[in-house]
């Protein structure tokens, strides 16, 4: 029995078909295992044939170990983030700042589980996609927003986007592949972003925010999407 099964079984559901096959083609190596090599020809290995989301918009796969202490935390009613007994959310990944990832499994709609973020330091949470192909499509476009912050742009660009959409087409729509294949192939350009303060902000990216909540509304848009809620019972 491999880790994944070891964790359905344990916690008694089963994963997306996609997330499955993303196990069985070694797509969810995160080179955690590399240690303080991390850095150098590993680093280098994996940026040439890149696992779920290397490249991805603030996101580091959980390690098995981790996503077992993060579902039990959501159990312990001594820990902050103990959640309300309506939800089952089952962890996959990070932000650096601490925020989860999850499969929220009490809204499964057939092989759809939507995938939502849980905010580390709030009670909230926010639906990102109905399932795990549209957030590896948002998360990927996400990236492209802000070239100073890009994962994608820490090299290459070029050639980084090429073996990041070469590992990660065949989980994504038709469509989806087009339009990440029609912004990869643009030169960056400088924006302004008003924030909600009524300030402009200055960025350069291969798409605009406005730009990018149009494709999200074009492609992976359902009833949910980016809807917040309070999870937890503190």
């Amino acid at each position: 029995m491999n880790e994944l099964e070891q964790i359905e079984q344990k916690y008694n559901f089963t994963y997306p078909k996609l997330y499955r096959q993303l196990y069985l083609d070694g797509m969810l190596d995160s080179g955690g295992e590399y240690g303080q090599d991390w850095n150098g020809k590993y680093y280098a290995k994996l940026a040439q044939n890149p696992p779920m989301l290397f490249f991805g918009f603030d996101f580091e796969l959980l390690k098995w170990n981790s996503i077992v202490e993060e579902i039990e935390a959501f159990k312990d009613p001594d820990d902050y983030r103990q959640t309300k007994p309506e939800f089952q959310f089952v962890p996959f990944g990070r932000q650096k700042n601490g925020d989860l990832y999850v499969f929220q499994f009490d809204k499964q709609n057939g092989e759809d589980v939507p995938i939502t973020l849980i905010y580390h330091d709030d009670i909230t949470a926010v639906v990102l996609a109905k399932n795990l192909q549209d957030f590896i499509f948002r998360d990927l476009l996400e990236d492209l927003t802000n070239m100073k912050y890009s994962h994608t742009a820490s090299g290459d660009l070029k050639v980084n986007s090429a073996n990041l959409l070469r590992t990660h087409r065949k989980y994504l729509k038709h469509s989806q592949v087009k339009k990440l294949e029609e912004i990869y192939a643009r030169d960056v350009f400088e924006y302004i972003e008003t924030t909600s303060t009524g300030h402009e902000l200055p960025l350069e990216g291969l798409i605009s925010n406005v730009e990018l909540e149009q494709v999200l509304k074009q492609e992976i848009s359902f009833d949910a999407l980016d809807n917040e809620f309070e999870y937890c019972n503190s």
